[in-house]
């Protein structure tokens, strides 16, 4: 099949123009008022919350059987227009809380107040879900746990999704990579089930399948492939979060059978707004605020030794610089000097205004609008980002349109088109292990690669004497996703669904060093195009039917089909002829580079589902798949489910007093498969004596096969005390089998790579605990408050005998009994803390310090209701029990540089000697030769992830036609606690592979930094 690599101008303008016509379309059909209404009238009212009286934004009311409905504003107040006279049914209804239907008339002409109060419904027992079942279902019937997000409870204006879900969900480790602008985060769901394979779970927006692991990096094709920001944009960055109604995340295998050969690492599944019957419903925000680091160096409150003591004592060197930010902080924003001509280095950047004196500025702006009538339901919606980072060349410009469309042509079938285009650009700053990056050669002082710590020798990596960037590193993402789903049901119990999405992600990466660049006098210049795409084809048939008047079966079938492209070509110039904006062709050494890739996933399954009395449900289900990177004699894979539950709370015996439980308990299977070309036997074009030739690579498995998760989860959901107490649990127990291990081959073959082979087991095992309760209760008062506690044991169950321990990389094997991976140095000090000579023992096996997840993750929060709308929330979030690598620290130290996490050691010993310095700082920062294995810490730490005051703003204040207005004052990840072993850099920061590397540990990035945003949202 020849695919271009790269969409021309006019194939975007073709994609920008579609969804143009597609909003325009929209705008005038969902404008479209039925002229010959006569004799109607209009229901007006307000929906509050029972406990505290708050306004209620974002809830559905309409007219049962009508076509005629609205959401209410954010001062929880609704109208519909043209109501037929007449008796009807008005309905509300809200994710969370109690669906209440009251009979009203309406007279011609005459307008109609009706006011609800709803109460929660913590368990929502028959709330419809959709991620993993065959179709929507409720959640009685569902006998796995699913966590679920709504946004209508989220107060804080979320930068992106990671955002959204971090501190959220229970089971979930989401990890940032740096603090670089336009990165993404690390999603584990239950640890990890594979070794060779990613582990981030995949993705779905509306039903349309999305690629889930990062983007290109932008690195050049040829030469050292550090020279770059050296992290990895998400996927996820793409999505509006003010697009998003809920988000669901199904953790394991016994959730997510239905999905079949990929989804062995869990599902997140999206669901963007839609339209509603009314009038249109304008909603317009802004924000703005700025991100700044804390501190991530180490505690100075001992002073620093006075070897390290700079013109105030504190250590300050020669850019400015202090131990506090590792001597980085004359070039992060916030954090820069004022602008005092007198004291002013030359070329020395400064702050000016009154953002920039805090940090980095973010701003936001979003408008959308959402109606519709019978026939057609709309939301469209669009937003500009103009973020600065903290870095001093990190910035991003982002713009997103949205356009859903539910059309209902005929009675019995209903159309849904949701389409997305995002435009992402963004400039970002040299950075990671880069020698020629700001962070390694702040970090690393008068030992870095200039051999000179001075601001104006430090500042040529990023600027050039007048100011300009010295370097460009700039990537553009144009990102659009768009899905069609028909939905068909000819008579009651009998529907049928189909999906076609297409998912297209085009990258530009540039990264240019030009002529006269310091460290690279005659330029290099490598330009990047990419191209991911997913095309989806899903069909869910669906009928149910009754066995007995107390039994009811629900019988579901279907296929689903999905193709996976990547293409790539990359242009590489080196050499010159002189200065000015250099094209590839111009350099006097030019290579080129191109890969495509394509794999299609396809299968089908069958589900049952019995219902008996609405209180026992069991279901049992098969898929059945194929896929172009099974190995040709392997043939098809099925994967079975069966999953129960049981709503005790609806039997005779069960008291009303004792509230509503629920028991579940799921098992199934799913898997991952293994890469495009593992399968088959290939060789590498090269050059030999000036000649074209092959060289042997990958030796071929033709019954190479998908990795294969079991899972068995059990729990139960309940609800006490008038539902303020509510509690759900599981446990979960996974076992993957046939997981891909690289096996050496035999040299005779001729081929010296290693082979992955279906050869060992990995298991997970943890519990999952969520309570949230209402501890005070008044009339216009409410204190929540909400715990999580999540636990992973992994390990490795199964090593075959002619299969040793190998390494990943950054001190994590993988061991026979030991966790995936495990941190093993070489060299460990078995006395740490000891005030003596270390005791240094190897080999590896005697050092195994523990695994590189977390074991343990707590969550916290609380929740204010206050008089006059007040709304204050605090989430925060534990992560522990884990170790990860100072690669940052290893490099330095190694090089002799004075790293500040040995200050301490130094300060002591110049002040008492050599043997007044615990053992293992002595080994660190005194030892020679230097060992890298003792930089390796304990990583538990605590951030407060979330503070935010919402504030309604009095109607007198509104104005333009507002119907309300709300006011958000919000911090996240504004303090943060780590264990005191840990002295510099932050825990979650990830190395130079960005969230997709197989094993955490850190590089010369910075931690993400603290955001502090204001947002005033207006609804029309």
């Amino acid at each position: 099949m020849n695919v271009p690599m790269f969409a021309s101008q006019g194939a975007r303008t073709f994609v920008r123009s579609l969804v143009a016509g597609g909003l325009a379309l929209g705008l005038v059909l969902g404008g479209a008022r039925d002229a010959a209404a006569q004799a109607t009238g209009t229901v007006t009212g307000r929906v509050t919350d029972a406990a505290t009286q708050a306004p209620m934004g974002s809830t559905q009311v309409f007219l049962v059987g009508t076509g005629l409905g609205t959401l209410t504003s954010q001062n929880g107040r609704f109208i519909i227009l043209n109501v037929p006279a007449g008796t009807h049914t008005l309905r509300v209804e809200r994710i969370g809380f109690t669906t209440i239907d009251r009979q009203v008339t309406v007279g011609a002409g005459q307008s109609v107040t009706e006011d609800f109060q709803l109460a929660t419904e913590p368990l929502g027992l028959d709330e419809i879900v959709v991620t993993g079942t065959a179709g929507a279902a409720r959640r009685r019937e569902v006998g796995n746990s699913i966590s679920q997000v709504d946004l209508s409870d989220v107060k804080q204006p979320a930068q992106n999704v990671d955002a959204l879900l971090q501190g959220r969900i229970t089971g979930a480790t989401i990890s940032p990579s740096s603090g670089g602008i336009g990165g993404g985060s690390q999603i584990r769901l239950r640890g990890n089930v594979s070794v060779a394979m990613s582990n981030q779970p995949i993705l779905y927006v509306d039903g349309v399948r999305v690629r889930s692991d990062g983007f290109a990096k932008n690195v050049p094709a040829s030469g050292s492939q550090l020279r770059s920001n050296n992290d990895i944009s998400s996927p996820l960055n793409s999505i509006d979060p003010a697009d998003i109604e809920r988000i669901e995340v199904i953790k394991g295998s016994a959730a997510t059978t239905l999905y079949g050969t990929e989804a062995a690492a869990g599902v997140i599944q999206i669901f963007t707004k839609r339209g509603h019957t009314g009038q249109a419903q304008w909603t317009a925000q802004v924000e703005t605020g700025v991100a700044r680091n804390w501190a991530f160096g180490p505690d100075l409150s001992n002073g620093v030794p006075q070897s390290e003591a700079g013109v105030d004592g504190n250590g300050m060197i020669e850019s400015g610089g202090t131990p506090e930010f590792m001597y980085i902080d004359p070039w992060l924003r916030g954090n820069l000097p004022s602008c005092d001509i007198a004291t002013l280095k030359p070329n020395q950047p400064c702050d000016s205004g009154l953002f920039s004196d805090w940090g980095a500025l973010q701003q936001r702006y979003s408008l959308s609008v959402s109606g519709g009538g019978e026939a057609l339901r709309y939301f469209m919606s669009g937003s500009w980002d103009n973020d600065e980072g903290v870095l001093p060349l990190d910035k991003e410009k982002k713009f997103t349109v949205r356009g859903n469309f539910t059309f209902n042509p005929i009675e019995n079938l209903q159309l849904q088109w949701n389409t997305s285009y995002t435009n992402d650009d963004l400039t970002q700053t040299p950075a990671g292990n880069n020698a020629q990056g700001i962070t390694l050669n702040s970090f690393r002082r008068d030992r870095n690669y200039a051999n000179d710590d001075d601001f104006d020798v430090v500042n040529t990596i990023v600027r050039n004497a007048d100011g300009s960037p010295a370097q460009s590193i700039t990537t553009q993402i144009d990102h659009m996703i768009t899905g069609l789903t028909a939905t068909y049901t000819p008579r009651t119990g009998f529907s049928n669904r189909l999906t076609v999405g297409y998912d297209l992600a085009q990258q530009d990466n540039r990264n240019l060093r030009p002529f006269g660049y310091p460290q690279q006098p005659a330029g290099v210049l490598n330009n990047g195009r990419f191209e991911f795409s997913n095309l989806t084809f899903d069909y869910v048939g669906s009928l149910d039917f009754h066995l007995t008047e107390a039994v009811r079966s629900s019988f579901s079938w279907g296929g689903q089909s999905v193709a996976t492209e990547r293409l790539e070509t990359q242009a590489y110039g080196e050499n010159f002829p002189g200065p000015g904006e250099p094209d590839v062709d111009a350099a006097g050494t030019t290579l080129g580079f191109e890969e495509r890739i394509r794999v299609v996933n396809a299968g089908f399954f069958v589900q049952n589902l019995f219902d008996i009395s609405n209180k026992y449900f069991i279901t049992a289900g098969l898929r059945v798949d194929g896929n172009s990177a099974f190995g040709q004699d392997l043939g098809l894979q099925a994967y079975p489910k069966v999953s129960a539950s049981w709503v005790v709370s609806d039997e005779d015996f069960w008291s009303d007093d004792l509230g509503q439980l629920k028991l579940r308990a799921a098992w199934g299977q799913s898997g991952r498969a293994p890469g495009a070309f593992d399968a088959v036997r290939t060789y590498d074009p090269v050059g030999w004596g000036g000649n074209p030739a092959f060289f042997p690579n990958n030796v071929g498995n033709s019954e190479l096969g998908p990795e294969r998760t079991t899972e068995l989860e059990m729990g139960f959901d309940a609800s006490v005390w008038d539902s303020r107490l509510s509690i759900e649990y599981t446990y979960y127990n996974q076992l993957t089998t046939d997981a891909l291990f690289d096996v050496r081959q035999i040299p005779s073959l001729g081929f010296l790579s290693s082979q992955l082979q279906n050869v060992g087991e990995l298991k997970n095992t943890g519990h999952e605990l969520a309570i949230n309760a209402t501890v005070l209760q008044r009339e216009s008062f409410q204190w929540d408050l909400g715990t999580s506690v999540f636990t992973n044991k992994g390990e490795v169950s199964s090593l075959p005998s002619d299969v040793p321990s190998f390494s990943l990389g950054n001190f994590g094997w993988v061991a026979q009994g030991q966790p995936v991976p495990v941190i093993q140095p070489n060299y460990c000090v078995t006395n740490p803390d000891e005030i003596a000579a270390p005791i240094i023992e190897n080999p590896v096996e005697r050092c195994s310090l523990g695994p590189n997840l977390p074991t343990l993750t707590l969550g916290g929060n609380t929740t204010l209701y206050l008089p006059a709308g007040l709304t204050f929330t605090v989430r925060g979030e534990y992560q522990g029990g884990h170790y990860i690598s100072n690669g940052a620290a290893s490099a330095a130290l190694s090089r002799s540089v004075r790293w500040p996490g040995c200050f301490e050691a130094y300060r002591l010993e110049e002040t008492g000697g050599i043997n007044t310095v615990p053992a293992k700082l002595r080994a660190m920062c005194f030892e020679s030769p230097f060992r890298s294995d003792y930089t390796i810490d304990k990583a538990d730490f605590f951030k407060l992830r979330e503070v935010t005051l919402s504030v309604p703003v009095p109607d007198r204040f509104l104005f333009g036609g507002a119907q309300s207005a709300n006011l958000t004052l919000s911090g996240r990840n504004v303090w943060r606690w780590v264990n005191s072993d840990w002295n510099t850099l932050d825990p979650e920061m990830g190395n130079n592979d960005g969230f997709d590397s197989a094993v955490r540990s850190l590089l010369e990035h910075i931690p993400a930094p603290a955001y502090y945003t204001a947002a005033l949202r207006l609804t029309f």
